[in-house]
């Protein structure tokens, strides 16, 4: 008897926490980068609205271009397409090493979260008109940039 109770306790504290939504983040973004849910003034004081410190790279043709395209279901999906960069979600908050890291999304000048790979579905948009913004980063979350200006894509979206 001790026994199901206990396995019923477990089922209940498991099944009760919540799961979030954006998968393709890691655990540290939980906490530190996602605040969705908390009113403005909870944040860290202006950083979901500031961009990272800016590292230059010898890849001078290295981009970032995106589309988003209204899912069936839900949200919306984003894909990415990169030169001279390569994803490498093993060596976050490791050394520097030119043309590899990840990106970041800013939805409305709000960061939304890292992304580790070009395809990215966001299920938690409200009707209306959109900015999207991608950001490529190193592995230590500067921004890329070339000649100064920072190497991102933005397009405007309406859901």
């Amino acid at each position: 008897m001790k026994k199901i109770i206990t396995l019923v306790v477990i089922l209940v504290i498991s099944c009760s926490s919540s799961v979030e939504e954006n998968t393709i983040l890691d655990s540290s973004d939980e906490n530190h980068d996602n605040h969705s849910s908390m009113k403005h003034d909870e944040s860290h004081s202006n950083h979901e609205h500031m961009h990272h410190e800016k590292v230059e790279t010898s890849m001078k043709n290295m981009s970032v271009e995106f589309q988003v395209s209204k899912d069936a279901m839900s949200g919306v999906n984003i894909n990415i397409s990169t030169t001279d960069f390569t994803f490498s979600p093993e060596n976050v908050n490791q050394n520097h090493v030119d043309g590899e890291g990840h990106a970041h999304l800013y939805i409305d000048g709000e960061k939304w979260g890292r992304l580790y790979g070009k395809h990215l579905h966001v299920g938690n948009i409200s009707e209306g008109h959109h900015i999207f913004e991608i950001t490529l980063n190193t592995n230590t979350h500067e921004e890329y940039s070339i000649d100064g200006e920072s190497i991102k894509h933005t397009l405007d979206f309406h859901y």
